[in-house]
């Protein structure tokens, strides 16, 4: 009799204990924020060659698909920011054009196409005229009126476009001098993707918006402990033993630009950094195995990854969810 309850006790127990361990994750769903959905324009200019028997200008010089590359983006983001940034493209516009320059300048099919299969003759200045493509798509008025969030352009190479850029009246440096005679009330950002690259190069996009982003929030960007986006961003060259989680260009055991596959291991917070602001300072020893041996798309993917993503404030009073400010920075007065 005593047998028979004590194999009944171990039982409970056992169910107990497993219906113990299942919460965790239940409650960890919990913590997270809620997503944002952000509402994205994709313009993308590739135009129609009527001479090479109406192909797009992709296909044509055998460059990758906008629409397919700008799928893959968003799903990586959604990936890294634990499902927090959820981008809806709401407007697709397929363009058959090229873009104008700020100068006025706009290659024909037969212009472009012959600086292409030459390598020269690429018109200068490059740049873009911005001004002309916001005003076409009625951009600012969608922005105010919320049918729009941001605005990503997937062109040709040489089309003059910045890899992301800030607009609307309150607008700041994003990886380009801000546009703030642009009359939106709500500051945006304008992405700019070439689709002769890939995802990774996308991703180095909204990187570099993040450094850009980050350092506006904390006030500064700094090789020091000062605060959190600091220590974030060291790397073993700049911060000997107290290697983070290094920035777009640099791993943690980088000693030069998009220095991804250095082999040579390295300690490294980075670790540490997944559970932020819970941080120990815990170190392991890490190679460039972590982050893709070299791998451009999945360096980034690591490095955006580690960025924090908790609910509520750290101890320094900021989001503790960094995604918050590089995507729904309109809601924080620190980041617009």
């Amino acid at each position: 009799m005593r047998d028979g309850w004590s194999r009944r006790w171990v039982l409970l127990l056992v169910f107990l204990g497993a219906a113990g361990m299942a919460r965790p994750p239940a409650q960890a769903a919990l913590r997270r924020d809620r997503p944002v959905h952000p509402k994205v324009l994709h313009l993308i200019y590739d135009p129609i060659i009527e001479a090479e028997g109406g192909k797009r200008l992709h296909e044509v010089c055998r460059w990758n698909d906008a629409d397919r590359l700008a799928a893959q983006y968003a799903a990586d983001v959604k990936e890294t920011s634990g499902g927090f940034a959820q981008f809806h493209v709401v407007d697709t516009r397929v363009l058959d054009q090229f873009p104008k320059k700020k100068d006025g300048f706009r290659y024909t099919d037969e212009s472009y196409l012959e600086c292409f299969r030459t390598g020269k003759g690429w018109h200068q200045p490059d740049a873009v005229d911005y001004a002309a493509i916001l005003e076409e798509f009625d951009v600012a008025r969608r922005i105010n009126r919320k049918e729009l969030d941001e605005v990503w352009v997937s062109a040709m190479p040489y089309s003059g476009f910045y890899e992301s850029v800030m607009a609307g009246k309150k607008a700041y440096f994003c990886n380009a001098p801000p546009m703030t005679d642009v009359p939106a009330g709500r500051i945006f950002v304008v992405m700019g993707f070439n689709y002769e690259r890939g995802v990774g190069e996308m991703l180095e996009d909204i990187g570099h918006r993040t450094e850009s982003i980050m350092r506006r929030v904390y006030g500064s960007w700094e090789a020091d402990e000062s605060h959190a986006w600091n220590r974030f961003t060291l790397y073993d060259k700049v911060a000997p033993g107290k290697a983070a989680c290094g920035n777009v260009h640099f791993a943690p055991n980088s000693t030069k630009d998009y220095d991804w596959g250095n082999k040579k291991p390295v300690l490294s917070t980075a670790d540490d950094w997944l559970n932020y602001p819970q941080l120990t300072g815990a170190q392991r020893q890490m190679t460039a195995a972590e982050w893709g041996a070299g791998d451009i798309r999945l360096h980034h993917k690591w490095w955006l990854n580690h960025l924090p993503k908790a609910p509520g404030k750290g101890p320094d009073g900021k989001q503790a969810n960094w995604w918050k400010y590089v995507i729904d920075f309109n809601r924080y007065e620190e980041s617009r």
